[in-house]
């Protein structure tokens, strides 16, 4: 989805772990967002909101490998990560740090109640959550169009799916962009 919205003119930052970041950027994803969202709708009022959804079974795949491999590293050093990235991981998966398994239950768990949470705050503003499947035909299209990016052509470009670059292994692949739109999550 960042990789996406680069391309179509859009301040994006992956993360964001400073007030500069927020200020700056036009889309942010990922960590803080997916535990902020509340706050971060206080703070900027009229600001859309996109869910990603997925099949559970492919998500508990590849979440249980990032949490295993963010728990390795957690136990080596925890100040590898940022206090967000921490803050925000233990919110939405209790004990994540004492963890040495993820069991299926315990992820669809943690999932559910995350959904609900989410679903629930936004139950009655509607018109600034999307609900987005990477999978769907017409999600780079319709991203663009609740995001509000795009003139007529570009709209009409916009039916290409949406890249899943982050697949596997491939976690860090935004450290890898180069991008003039791109924006620092510490900027």
């Amino acid at each position: 989805m960042c990789t996406y919205l680069l391309d179509y003119g859009f301040k994006v930052a992956h993360t964001a772990y400073s007030e500069t970041a927020f200020d700056q950027a036009d889309v942010v994803a990922d960590t803080p967002v997916f535990v902020d969202y509340a706050s971060l709708y206080s703070r900027y009022p009229g600001a859309k909101f996109v869910y990603l959804e997925r099949p559970l079974v492919d998500w508990v795949l590849s979440i249980r490998r990032l949490l295993k491999s963010m728990r390795k590293q957690w136990v080596r050093d925890s100040t590898v990560f940022e206090d967000d990235i921490k803050r925000c991981f233990q919110a939405v998966f209790p004990s994540f740090d004492r963890k040495t398994d993820f069991s299926d239950d315990y992820l669809q768990a943690c999932y559910a109640k995350h959904q609900s949470a989410v679903l629930g705050f936004f139950a009655d503003r509607p018109e600034q959550l999307l609900r987005l499947s990477l999978t769907q035909a017409d999600a780079g299209q319709g991203l663009l169009l609740f995001c509000g990016g795009g003139g007529d052509e570009e709209v009409a470009r916009s039916h290409e799916r949406l890249p899943h670059v982050n697949k596997g292994r491939r976690i860090t692949y935004w450290d890898t962009i180069a991008h003039h739109n791109k924006i620092p999550s510490n900027v």
